[in-house]
C-alpha cells in the first residue's frame, strides 16, 4: 500500500458535512486503509485558515482554536497520520518553483507536490491543477 498525502481541499469537505463534496470525500475516505492517509503541517494550517473565513464558510466559520480541535478528530482514526516533511523534501521543493506558471496557488501547490514526491506518497485532491507537476502519483477525485 501506498502512504498517500491528503490535499486541504479534499480534507476541507471531509470535515464539513454541508460541503458540496462531502459525499465524495467521505467515500474516498471510507475506501482507505489503515495509516495509509498522511496530513502535513501545511495542510493544517490550510484547513485553519479556511474553515475560519466566512467567504468560504459562512456563518458555520470557526475560530482558530476551535478548527484545531476539530483536526483533531480524524487524527484519532487509524487511517490517518501526520508526517513531517520528508528528508528529501528541501530538494524536491526549488525544482518545482520554476514551473513558468503565473499563480499565487504555485507556491503551495509545489510544497504538497514536493512533499509527496519527496516521500514517495501519491497525493489526493480535487485540484487539477496538480497535473502540471512531472512525476506526480496524483488522485484526482472529481467532485
Amino acid at each position: 500500500m501506498k502512504q498517500c498525502l491528503v490535499d486541504a481541499n479534499l480534507l476541507l469537505p471531509l470535515l464539513v458535512r454541508h460541503h458540496e463534496h462531502h459525499k465524495k470525500a467521505l467515500e474516498w475516505f471510507d475506501g482507505l486503509v489503515a495509516r495509509e492517509a498522511r496530513l502535513c503541517r501545511f495542510v493544517q494550517l490550510a484547513l485553519i485558515r479556511l474553515l475560519g473565513n466566512r467567504t468560504i464558510m459562512g456563518d458555520y466559520a470557526l475560530p482558530a482554536g476551535t478548527t484545531w480541535s476539530l483536526m483533531e478528530r480524524p487524527m484519532e482514526d487509524e487511517r490517518l497520520e501526520f508526517a513531517p516533511e520528508p528528508p528529501l523534501f528541501a530538494v524536491e521543493f526549488p525544482k518545482l518553483l520554476k514551473y513558468p506558471v503565473a499563480t499565487n496557488k504555485l507556491v503551495g501547490d509545489a510544497y504538497l507536490a514536493a512533499f509527496a514526491l519527496a516521500g514517495q506518497m501519491r497525493l489526493a485532491t480535487f485540484d487539477a491543477d496538480f497535473k502540471q507537476f512531472r512525476g506526480l502519483d496524483l488522485q484526482l477525485l472529481a467532485p
